[in-house]
């Protein structure tokens, strides 16, 4: 499957540097208000910037000085580089490529301060490339590279790789980039009854369509999903859909208490937040595009909420399970998820906001050594403010060749 290997930002809202690598199941493990969801906004910006353009990425966040950092001083400019693992996709590719890509933003005019004088903004720096793993000539290598092109604002106004979107292997990873998931369900959105229409059957990033996407799911995913809600939920029996030949479908569950002769039917409207909201998250990680490739990455926040700490035992198994056919990325304030034996702590970076700005690293080794010798758990150590992330400096920056569009 395709992998986001490697994140790094540099003065994107509160993160003023960060350099993160990622596997198959990564989790973002830090107090409230640490910057998490910022980092999930990172990639999401640079998914938003492709597909509807720099202009609506920035809009739909409030502006230019709504995405740059201002603490403890304003920045003049903000990077979000991706490297990353595309693997081959026979019949008519030989091999798979691996690269870098990367956005730099900049404010058309500023103050003596940096501040922006106004709403206007251009791209400083666009740059991709591509090679086959061990090619060391870089005889098969893609590259382009873009300097300092206006931003207009017009709504057609497109980064380089979405222009060069339809050609070999830019498609590739502009597909991966743009099919990039970003789940975070709304609640009514996830009791609501939805149309049974021939095109239904996708879950929507607000948790929409919850009903449908059961209905599309194989007997196999939805026993699977069913397996993992009744360990999440004690008595849940199955979970699906309503009548998937009406006009409108909803998830249901049934439900058997101890002594019961037949099982009770609870529609959407009747369940309990945490478990609807545990069936919209085994649905999205479960969900056909995900399984089949089409979806490379699921990026979720807080996928505990609403539920019981016992149940995150159930939750971790989910995540991983599901991190066998598509990348996971999660943010949780919960460290109760690694409090088990077999939990990895290698797929944990750390987030902590020191005087205001974001770090994000892996756990340092005293916390590690501390947890290996079952002198605290993880989560004591979260709650006292005592696993801290290794943070890596910034690069110095290489000296760049003169641009080219």
């Amino acid at each position: 499957m395709p992998l986001i290997t490697r994140v790094r930002v540099d003065n994107y809202k509160s993160i003023a540097h960060c350099d993160v690598a990622l596997g198959p199941f990564t989790v973002l493990l830090g107090l409230n208000a640490a910057g998490k969801s910022n980092f999930l906004d990172a990639l999401r910006f640079v998914r938003d910037a492709l597909l509807d353009g720099p202009a609506e990425a920035v809009a739909a966040r409030g502006g230019w000085e709504e995405v740059v950092r201002r603490v403890p001083e304003p920045a003049t400019s903000c990077t979000i580089g991706l490297e990353f693992y595309l693997p081959a996709f026979p019949p008519h590719d030989t091999g798979p490529w691996v690269g870098s890509y990367e956005i730099t933003f900049a404010p058309t005019a500023a103050t003596p301060s940096g501040r922006n004088a106004g709403s206007g903004f251009r791209i400083q720096r666009e740059f991709c490339e591509m090679h086959r793993p061990g090619d060391q000539s870089g005889t098969d290598a893609e590259r382009f590279e873009v300097r300092d092109r206006p931003e207009t604002g017009h709504r057609k106004s497109r980064l380089k790789l979405a222009r060069v979107a339809d050609t070999e292997p830019f498609f590739k990873l502009h597909g991966t980039l743009a099919d990039m998931f970003f789940y975070s369900p709304d609640l009514s959105s996830l009791r609501a009854a939805r149309p049974n229409t021939p095109t239904a059957g996708m879950l929507k990033e607000d948790g929409s369509g919850l009903g449908p996407a059961l209905a599309a799911l194989g007997e196999q995913q939805r026993e699977r999903i069913s397996q993992y809600l009744g360990a999440i939920v004690p008595g849940v029996v199955e979970v699906g859909p309503t009548d998937p030949s009406a006009d409108y479908i909803a998830a249901r569950i049934s439900f058997a208490a101890d002594g019961d002769t037949e099982p009770h039917i609870f529609r959407a409207e009747s369940m309990s937040e945490g478990t609807i909201r545990a069936i919209g998250l085994l649905t999205a990680l479960f969900q056909h595009d995900a399984r089949d490739g089409w979806i490379p990455l699921i990026a979720v926040e807080e996928p505990e909420l609403a539920l019981h700490p016992l149940a995150a035992g159930a939750l971790y198994d989910a995540l991983t399970e599901a991190s066998e056919h598509v990348q996971v990325l999660a943010t949780t304030q919960s460290a109760e998820l690694f409090d088990r034996k077999e939990a990895d702590l290698s797929a944990i970076r750390v987030v902590a906001a020191e005087h205001g700005v974001t770090v994000i690293g892996e756990v340092d080794p005293v916390s590690r050594s501390i947890v290996a010798d079952g002198l605290a758990t993880t989560a004591e150590l979260l709650r006292s403010d005592q696993l801290r992330p290794v943070v890596q400096p910034p690069a110095q920056p290489d000296a760049q060749p003169e641009g080219e569009e």
